[in-house]
């Protein structure tokens, strides 16, 4: 009894050592007292973290998959439209690979035009955004069926609010759309907006509906009544599971009896008369 109590007791001790040192380790991977020392290089320092992050002043950067279009006047041989390579580069006749991908139209004309100077006299160099698919911004909402935070990315157009992102939105009992958050993602300073979406549409003010950026995480919590419906979502789970197990053996068994042709099933044994032969 001595020996097994003192076994209990060291397993106890080394369950809770080793949970103090998942936590600890949790808190020093993210936010703002995190120093991260174990990402190594992989630590990311800047924005979103992505390898070419957007002009400081929200100005439009390409991407890779992005289109541009590249105008030389008088000059067809360098005007011609580009997509962005997954390197961050485009090929241009001549000069060859240039990146491009991080760079504003006009940071990138004026780079151009410095290259392209040295095979055209003075060139006149225009740079100009087609199809935009490397920026996008995330939606998150909680399912009140299955507990889950739903993230969606959605595809960047250009000056979206937030009233077109809650158009897609349930405005239903079970999403808080008082406490909406706009989370701008950061290593250091995140910035969280707590906007009420519900006044904005009941009664107009729209001092909250701000411009939606690249990168943004748009979150809508559950309400209330949302947690209250996960939380018996979750309590009647395994019982939902084991009716589902139920049916299919009772669909099972039909199936059987359809191919033996039992005599029972013919009798209507499964209710309504079906196949009764009197």
């Amino acid at each position: 009894m001595i020996v097994r109590h003192e076994f209990s007791r060291r397993v106890s001790r080394l369950a809770l050592f080793a949970l103090v040192l998942v936590v600890c380790t949790g808190c020093n991977v993210n936010g703002p007292q995190s120093t991260a020392e174990e990402l190594g290089q992989d630590l990311n320092t800047q924005g979103f973290g992505r390898q070419f992050p957007a002009a400081p002043n929200n100005e439009f950067t390409f991407g890779p998959g992005d289109t541009l279009i590249l105008n030389v006047a008088d000059t067809p041989e360098f005007s011609a439209p580009h997509v962005v390579r997954a390197d961050g580069r485009i090929t241009i006749p001549l000069i060859n690979d240039v990146t491009a991908a991080g760079l504003t139209t006009t940071q990138l004309a004026q780079k151009l035009k410095t290259l392209i100077a040295l095979y055209v006299n003075d060139p006149q160099v225009t740079v100009s955004v087609g199809a935009v698919v490397s920026k996008a911004f995330f939606v998150g909402v909680q399912d009140p069926q299955q507990g889950a935070l739903r993230l969606r990315k959605i595809p960047y157009r250009g000056d979206v609010v937030l009233m077109d992102v809650m158009t897609g939105i349930p405005m239903g009992q079970f999403n808080d759309t008082t406490a909406v958050k706009i989370i701008r993602g950061d290593p250091r300073r995140p910035v969280i907006y707590t906007i009420n979406a519900k006044r904005m549409v009941m009664y107009g003010e729209t001092g909250g509906n701000l411009q939606v950026r690249p990168d943004d995480i748009i979150l809508v919590p559950p309400s209330i009544l949302g947690h209250l419906n996960i939380w018996l979502t979750g309590l009647t789970a395994p019982f939902q599971g084991l009716f589902r197990v139920t049916s299919t053996a009772v669909r099972l068994d039909r199936q059987i009896d359809i191919l033996t042709g039992d005599v029972q099933y013919q009798r209507g044994r499964y209710g309504g008369g079906y196949g009764y032969t009197p």
